[in-house]
């Protein structure tokens, strides 16, 4: 990758930094004078950490600046990664043929192994995408006071609260495992990282969804106040997503992208409670059953027009915040279009403009073809009973 490219991945890994990252478009010597220096040290520790060919040539750039050297001196070599110390002692050697000399840090760890990412003290967060009824699995990792880690593995429902809970500890190399299984698994169950404290935000809007009438899961009483307390429940990863890229209309191709994953089954639908599709195939199924010759196509209408206020009413808020917590996905995966389209959608469910968005109606359009093959086989079975009487 291009080092525009990789400033472009560090504005996103380091939202703090971004809004001074990205108008430098690229060039070293342009980000160097718009980066503080606390900034600058974060950006360069991070392009080594993650990007080290491109670290090097941004390191090369900043040589030759009396302001760069401040934050190659933060570089700590012996917490790099192996193939980032080639590229950092290479930086050194440039610099000491120039006459410069980089007093950089002693390292502040024994050499060991450590999970990728994860550094000194374990902290970390992944989020797995919605599965198509609205619900997730979302991880915790953190440091564990006997030592090695603990791992919280939550079922959260968007819509209901806490679906299950299980706390596992672990040593180092099993957590690196496990973190190493959770984000590479197939299709698309595998999940993405996120800060921690967002994760937390997840699991605090949880709580405060759980039914009252529903015992949280076992074990999770024990750990409800460490998980919850003085946690932000706003601030999820969807509340990430619009800080990155607000609410800019989305073009013409990024919201077809959308449609098309809404229609492809790759994104939602989130269908309503099964109390209320029941209720609409009952009364659809009752006025075609007196009609002869009847269209799929008005039966598909007719679905459509009782779902969409059950999308477009009370409901809305949970299909904005599906679309939301969807677009961060989209985001860190790289795909802007699709992340902006998710938010575009969700503000016009928000503004009671959903009858003019093209998702939300292809997820509406997604659940009548669903319900439209059932009333199929109910008519079918209404007519065959209809020929026994006769």
């Amino acid at each position: 990758m291009s080092l525009p490219e990789r400033l472009e991945n560090a504005a996103e890994a380091l939202p703090e930094d971004a809004d001074q990252i990205r108008p430098a478009n690229g060039d070293p010597h342009q980000l160097l004078i718009g980066l503080d220096a606390s900034a600058a040290g974060r950006v360069l520790r991070w392009m080594m950490t993650h990007a080290p060919d491109e670290a090097g040539e941004l390191a090369m750039v900043w040589l030759e600046e009396p302001a760069g050297q401040a934050p190659l001196s933060e570089i700590v070599e012996g917490d790099l990664p192996k193939p980032s110390r080639k590229v950092w002692r290479r930086v050194l050697h440039a610099a000491r043929s120039r006459g410069l000399e980089i007093s950089s840090q002693a390292s502040s760890a024994p050499k060991v192994a450590r999970l990728p990412d994860l550094e000194q003290s374990i902290s970390a967060g992944y989020v797995s995408p919605l599965d198509p009824r609205g619900s997730r699995l979302v991880y915790l990792v953190e440091s564990s006071a006997g030592g090695g880690a603990r791992v919280f593995e939550i079922l959260l429902d968007l819509n209901r609260g806490l679906g299950d809970f299980q706390v596992y500890r672990a040593g180092r190399r099993q957590v690196r495992e496990f973190i190493r299984d959770v984000t590479r698994r197939g299709g698309k169950q595998g999940a993405t990282e996120v800060e921690p404290e967002r994760v937390r935000a997840l699991i605090a809007r949880a709580v405060e969804r759980h039914p009252s009438d529903r015992p949280f899961p076992k074990s999770f009483s024990e750990w409800r106040r460490r998980l919850t307390e003085a946690v932000d429940a706003s601030q999820t990863p969807g509340a990430g997503v619009r800080e990155a890229l607000g609410s800019r209309a989305p073009s013409d191709s990024a919201e077809a992208s959308l449609v098309d994953a809404i229609e492809a089954r790759a994104l939602g639908p989130w269908p309503p409670v099964p109390k209320a599709l029941e209720a609409l195939l009952v009364e659809v199924q009752a006025k075609a059953s007196g009609q002869a010759d009847l269209d799929r196509e008005v039966c598909k209408e007719w679905l459509r027009e009782g779902l969409s206020p059950l999308y477009l009413g009370e409901a809305s808020a949970f299909y904005a915040e599906c679309l939301e917590e969807s677009a961060y996905l989209y985001w860190k995966a790289g795909q802007e279009e699709p992340a902006q389209g998710c938010l575009a959608a969700a503000d016009a469910l928000r503004s009671n403009q959903g009858q003019e968005s093209r998702a939300v109606q292809a997820l509406i359009g997604v659940v009548a073809d669903a319900l439209a093959l059932d009333l199929e086989k109910r008519l079918g079975a209404e007519s065959l009973e209809s020929e026994e009487k006769d």
